[in-house]
């Protein structure tokens, strides 16, 4: 028996979207007709290999079976095709980037624009947000994040900066100074979504004499982004846990005082996720290395200690690094 290799390779690329839908999306067929390939597929070898339901899709036992034999069959044929083509031409198409709204502003912009300017043919969609990336679900090429990914994926450590408290001069002298982390119970913080409970609450871990302090703080202003905490906090709203980086300026100018300095909040690592560059498109790749590349070559910014970070993996399966989730 001869399998059709369009068939296993709509079969595969179904997998791992979880969704015919975004499956279709991904290799621009009709979802009808993937559908069909995935039948005909079944038909042919004389088993189910998707489970089907209203609210979820995934693959049988022989269907898992089936996968783990064939997909890095699929992953070499796409990897041959996409280096014969793009050899004779330049690197084109659209690649979809998640970051932090941060690390767009501060750097991420103009890296994109210099790699466009050369690449003209690739279309770039940037998509940004203050929460971890899901790239399979969102249909994402790479994303540069602080938050530990979910996936089983490549990370590039970027770079780590360290957290700090801070508050305004204004907001100490009306509410006092907090001289241990127990303090904070009692004054006014300003909290992310990302981190706040549905109490609105979140957790601030510190270390300091001897010991790790887990404080509980109340977030009467909850705000959706790290900058905006660091914004709130020069504006006197409350007393904020940011990276040095999104403040580092306003403490060297006397807008915002760096309370606790006694004590250590951990750190905040910047990373750059993809999958493996076994499955990524040229164009993929060479964006992941010039974010990589051009972040090791900058200045280091203001707050931030830059990593040496993971080198681009090999073509072969041999040496992959990835990076399962928290």
């Amino acid at each position: 028996m001869v399998a059709d290799l369009n068939e296993i390779a709509a079969f595969a690329q179904v997998v791992r979207s979880q969704s015919f839908t975004r499956a279709a999306a991904s290799l621009g067929l009709p979802k009808s007709t993937l559908s069909e390939r995935v039948a005909r597929l079944e038909e042919r070898l004389g088993v189910r290999l998707l489970e089907r339901t209203t609210r979820s899709l995934r693959p049988t036992p022989a269907g898992s079976a089936y996968y783990e034999r064939v997909a890095h069959v699929v992953d070499d044929l796409e990897e041959a095709s996409t280096e014969v083509a793009e050899s004779h031409g330049a690197p084109r198409g659209l690649v979809r980037v998640g970051s932090s709204q941060l690390a767009a502003r501060v750097f991420l912009l103009s890296v994109i624009d210099k790699f466009a300017r050369r690449w003209p043919e690739v279309d770039i969609d940037l998509v940004t947000a203050d929460r971890r990336f899901n790239l399979v679900e969102e249909g994402l090429d790479l994303a540069v994040q602080v938050f530990a990914p979910a996936e089983n994926v490549v990370v590039r450590p970027l770079a780590t900066a360290a957290r700090v408290c801070v508050a305004s001069p204004e907001y100490l002298a009306e509410h006092g100074t907090p001289h241990t982390p127990e303090d904070l119970r009692l004054h006014r913080c300003i909290v992310t979504a990302t981190t706040a409970t549905r109490l609105r609450q979140a957790t601030w871990t510190f270390s300091g004499d001897g010991r790790e302090h887990a404080v509980t703080v109340r977030g009467r202003y909850v705000v959706s982004s790290i900058e905006l905490a660091a914004q709130a906090a020069v504006d006197g709203v409350g007393i904020a846990l940011a990276p040095t980086l999104t403040c580092a300026e306003e403490i060297a100018r006397g807008r915002l005082v760096h309370v606790l300095d006694r004590y250590t909040a951990g750190s905040t690592e910047l990373l750059l996720v993809h999958p493996s560059t076994r499955s990524l498109p040229h164009r993929v790749r060479l964006l992941a290395d010039h974010i990589a590349q051009s972040f090791r070559d900058a200045p280091a910014l203001p707050g931030m200690t830059k990593l040496p970070g993971v080198a681009p993996e090999p073509s072969g399966r041999a040496g992959r690094r990835q990076r399962k989730g928290p």
